[in-house]
């Protein structure tokens, strides 16, 4: 722990870098599915059937990963860089609120091993499946577009304060844009056709397309450290 020349732990902003980038890897961990058989495959559409031990496992990890997130949002607005403050502060509190929408529907009932995933939530209310409630489609639109804001503050703050990082930034704000814009339009037809009793190939693709952008922002987030250290303050001489 930082601060070894006391007995009691402190936090430290290098906890929330680390938060960051294992939430990254856990969001990431859906990609077993291409290396060993335990999931029904992009074939089958459905990330994970939810009975599965997979889907289980995945559903655990994806809340320990909410945690962290706001863990790592926590630390940021508590411990990282102070200038340029506005839009860094907008991105940290959208980041907690993804996280924490993460969260909460996680905890609600349904068959979307991706709690988040709003054409899979709307899916199932729409079909009646057994415990999806109205709740739960919100939870999700509300933590895409918490995401998106975050990895967009993110990259103007970068921006204006000159890091290099900020085009990558960027690059992964489009993406992530574009995967959310996907995932968010699909809900909508689900919604407008009143479901077909399939996730379908175009849903399975959108959520993984959208957890593969919201990775990479998260991995991004840790890694970039302008977001994180303070600057010195230094007193000019007369």
């Amino acid at each position: 722990m930082p601060y070894s020349n006391t007995t009691t732990p402190h936090w430290d902003y290098r906890d929330g870098r680390v938060a960051a980038v294992v939430a990254a890897v856990v969001y990431s961990l859906w990609a077993v599915e291409i290396i060993l058989p335990v999931g029904p495959g992009v074939a089958a559409g459905a990330l994970a059937d939810p009975d599965s031990g997979f889907g289980q496992f995945l559903d655990s990890a994806y809340r320990t990963a909410a945690i962290l997130v706001v863990l790592a949002a926590g630390l940021g607005l508590a411990l990282g860089a102070r200038r340029p403050r506005r839009w860094l502060t907008v991105s940290w509190w959208s980041m907690a609120v993804f996280g924490a929408a993460s969260l909460a529907a996680s905890l609600l009932p349904g068959r979307c091993v991706v709690a988040t995933d709003a054409a899979c939530t709307v899916e199932s209310v729409v079909e009646g499946v057994r415990g999806a409630t109205a709740v739960q489609p919100v939870l999700a639109v509300v933590a895409t577009l918490a995401a998106l804001l975050a990895s967009a503050a993110l990259t103007w703050d970068r921006r204006r304060a000159g890091e290099r990082a900020w085009v990558v930034l960027a690059v992964i704000t489009l993406a992530q844009a574009v995967a959310a814009a996907v995932v968010l339009v699909l809900a909508a037809l689900v919604f407008a056709s009143s479901g077909d009793g399939s996730p379908g190939v175009a849903l399975g693709l959108a959520e993984r397309a959208h957890l593969v952008t919201v990775a990479l922002w998260l991995l991004a987030t840790g890694v970039v450290p302008g977001q994180w250290k303070r600057a010195r303050t230094r007193h000019a001489v007369s």
